[in-house]
């Protein structure tokens, strides 16, 4: 005859090999859902008593031993037994041996594992939503810090990995800012979905007994409940893949970022100079200074993606309610979010220790004829020419002037002008490298979003307030659930006296 809990049915017992199968790394997995596993059966079961369903004596029995069992969980002392298949079975099966059949019993009234792991796995990733959010807000203060302290410092810009045009540190800070904070507002809206409370659901079809699902989600902090039965249990895996969505999004702001920082960093750039403390050197060749930081954080953007698809993959090939094969979801989203926060707790050192080389980028600008395009606009309001032929009267231009070094000629372009316009104007060498002088231009790009010294100013600032705004909201999101776990604490003290 089985041994499991659930073996009545079953004359025979589990093949070991089976159950390594089924539920050994699951277990393994399930240590960091034991906590949420305690208090969800608390809130489950103090429900059962509210409407009657067990005793006053059986609610007693069953939250000491709950309180013991968390103790140990905390002391690190509570060890899963494997054959025991899930932390949801550990804890009960302790239970039970603690009180007895008659008590322990009937702390799985009402519930199955099939609701049981999703508010579990729930309450845990809305802790890890607002801790991922917490390592990108900081982050973003980096970014902003950074950029206030280089509001005119030049630097270029590409395209196609190709000189472009000139701008300033801090606007390239503020780039990185406000994707960033797109990713808290896409992290901010998931959490709404999974702050929804799914037990009472049972296997699929809820429950005969008339629980209470409001009390239930409001003692275990949610903001209501996920209401239909079976598409609470068949959505498992659903705001997992939203998270891991997420973090591939931030996964490609940060592996930009890290593109630029390794090529920015080598000699033959040399825009920046990495801190010591995030490089590494070479066993063989003493002089090496390796972007190590930067080069593992962008490879490990495949792991995140290959994460995202496993969900999808399972996903996509079940029918309604609960598989098995969602227990598969576990494995991807647990890693997917230790890999990501590992990143952010290093990455704000990396860029706030970031040294950049004023001089060198200076260079690159006047070297690069970044601002040829100051030159088309000139030709533009002093002889209303067309765009399109003063864009070509500046290519013949600057291709003719490259071979002198990009010394400014003033008679060669009136010369231009007048060959393809027919119009005569006196250009002078003033008038030239007043258009393309670097920090004229940006200082000119003050519309909304440019690079001004004074838009961007306005920008972090804003940027700052929005960020504040974000942080009290999680503040207050971390204090609701400590507050609610608190709460259930009382009330397990209470109910024990």
């Amino acid at each position: 005859m089985s041994d499991k809990l659930w073996g009545g049915r079953f004359s025979k017992k589990a093949k070991e090999e089976v159950e390594r199968f089924t539920a050994e790394k699951d277990v393994q997995l399930d240590e960091r859902l034991a906590i949420y596993d305690i208090f969800g059966t608390v809130a489950h079961d103090y429900m059962l008593y509210s409407i009657g369903a067990i005793s006053k004596k059986t609610l007693q029995r069953i939250l000491v031993s709950l309180w013991k069992i968390k103790e140990r969980i905390e002391n690190k002392e509570f060890q899963l037994r494997p054959e025991l298949e899930d932390i949801h079975m550990n804890i009960e099966k302790t239970v039970i041996e603690e009180i007895g059949e008659e008590y322990g019993g009937m702390m799985h009234l009402a519930r199955s594992r099939n609701d049981q792991v999703l508010v579990d796995m729930r309450m845990y990733l809305r802790d890890q939503i607002n801790e991922v959010m917490k390592l990108v807000i900081n982050l973003i203060s980096t970014f902003i810090t950074v950029g206030e302290k280089n509001l005119e410092t030049l630097m270029l810009g590409y395209t196609h990995t190709r000189e472009a045009q000139p701008t300033t540190v801090a606007h390239w800070c503020g780039a990185y800012v406000d994707p960033l904070l797109r990713i808290v507002d896409r992290l901010e809206e998931v959490y709404n979905r999974v702050n929804l409370c799914p037990l009472g659901s049972g296997a699929i079809s809820g429950v005969s007994w008339p629980i209470d699902r409001k009390l239930t989600a409001n003692l275990l902090g949610f903001d209501g409940v996920q209401e239909n039965t079976m598409d609470a249990i068949s959505s498992r895996g659903e705001v997992e893949s939203e998270i891991l969505f997420a973090l591939s999004l931030l996964m490609i702001v940060l592996s930009r970022l890290c593109e630029e920082i390794i090529w920015w960093s080598t000699r033959e750039f040399g825009v920046i100079e990495l801190d010591e403390v995030y490089t590494t050197g070479s066993s063989l060749m003493p002089q090496k200074k390796n972007p190590d930081v930067a080069e593992l954080t962008r490879g490990r953007v495949g792991r995140i993606y290959g994460y995202l698809v496993q969900v999808l993959t399972i996903l996509k090939g079940i029918p309604s309610g609960y598989n098995r094969d969602q227990q598969e979801i576990k494995g991807p989203i647990f890693h997917g979010l230790d890999t990501v926060k590992s990143i952010l707790q290093i990455m704000p050192g990396l860029v706030s220790t970031i040294k950049f080389n004023q001089e060198r980028m200076l260079n690159l600008i006047s070297d690069s004829y970044s601002t040829a395009t100051e030159l088309v606009d000139l030709i533009i309001k002093e002889t209303q020419t067309p765009f399109r032929l003063a864009h070509r009267i500046v290519g013949i231009y600057v291709k003719q002037t490259l071979k002198s070094g990009n010394k400014a000629d003033p008679g060669l372009l009136t010369s231009l002008i007048k060959s393809e316009t027919g119009k005569v104007i006196r250009i002078n060498t003033d008038m030239i490298e007043k258009a393309i002088d670097p920090k004229t231009t940006i200082e000119r790009r003050n519309h909304i979003g440019g690079p001004a010294p004074a838009e961007v100013r306005r920008m972090l600032a804003n940027r700052k307030e929005i960020l504040n705004s974000k942080m009290v909201n999680l503040a207050q999101r971390v204090d609701k659930i400590e507050s609610t776990y608190n709460k259930l604490e009382k009330l397990i003290q209470d109910s024990t006296r």
